[in-house]
């Protein structure tokens, strides 16, 4: 029989490899040859029979990490431009409604056909003068006891006295008094008083602008004050 033929030494020889792979790795040598590149695999953990150690995986590219990067930025500038364009619309919004409520329209009436016009208000009724009350200084006739002092005060006052031998004193402002008959003294003073008698035997003139008119005889006259008058007429 063939040696060549025999079953176990052919077994053997197959079995051969394995038994130098493991005798080297217990030794801490390796019967494979170092891989071309620079790289030299790690040996084997003791006990280890199988295949040698596969290399480390290349390092991945940088390529995705700019990829990351410019998906960053493309979402920083669509945020940017989104939130611009709602500031924007916000601030449009917001003078439309400024201009609106700013600008109120009148509202029409219905089935009018127009804005409504408010009546005008009527005009303040004009406020007249009060009446004047009648004047008061109407003639009076006097007819004092022969001989007895009159006296004619006031402010335009308006009087007639009959004399009959009597003193009469005239003061105040702006009377007007008529006397008739015949007067033992006739005094005036005050002013712009008017005093109109038919005879008197002294007449005294004094205070300011009055004026004294005698119809008959020559009385005796003293004027004093400013602007008097004494005459017949």
């Amino acid at each position: 029989m063939n040696p060549e033929e025999d079953p176990e030494k052919r077994i053997q020889e197959l079995e051969r490899p394995l038994t130098d792979v493991a005798r080297s790795a217990e030794l801490g040598t390796t019967p494979f040859p170092p891989p071309t590149g620079g790289w030299t695999p790690p040996p084997p953990p003791p006990g280890y029979y199988g295949p040698p150690m596969p290399p480390p995986a290349a390092p991945q590219s940088s390529s995705s990490g700019m990829r990351v990067g410019w998906i960053l930025l493309g979402l920083l500038v669509l945020g940017l431009f989104v939130g611009g364009g709602a500031m924007v619309a916000g601030n449009l919004l917001s003078s439309t409604t400024r201009s609106a409520l700013s600008t109120p329209t009148t509202p029409g009436i219905s089935g009018g056909g127009g804005p409504f016009t408010p009546p005008s208000r009527p005009s303040a009724p004009t406020l007249t003068a009060a009446p004047t009350e009648p004047s008061t200084s109407a003639a009076t006739v006097e007819q004092p006891a022969p001989g007895e002092r009159i006296s004619v005060s006031g402010i335009d006052e308006n009087k007639t006295i009959a004399c009959n031998g009597n003193v009469v004193s005239i003061s105040g402002v702006d009377n007007t008094v008529v006397i008739s008959g015949h007067c033992s003294r006739l005094e005036v003073s005050g002013m712009d008083n008017h005093v109109t008698v038919d005879a008197a035997d002294a007449i005294e003139a004094s205070g300011m602008n009055n004026k004294i008119t005698f119809h008959s005889g020559s009385p005796q006259i003293d004027k004093s004050g400013f602007s008097n008058t004494v005459e017949q007429g």
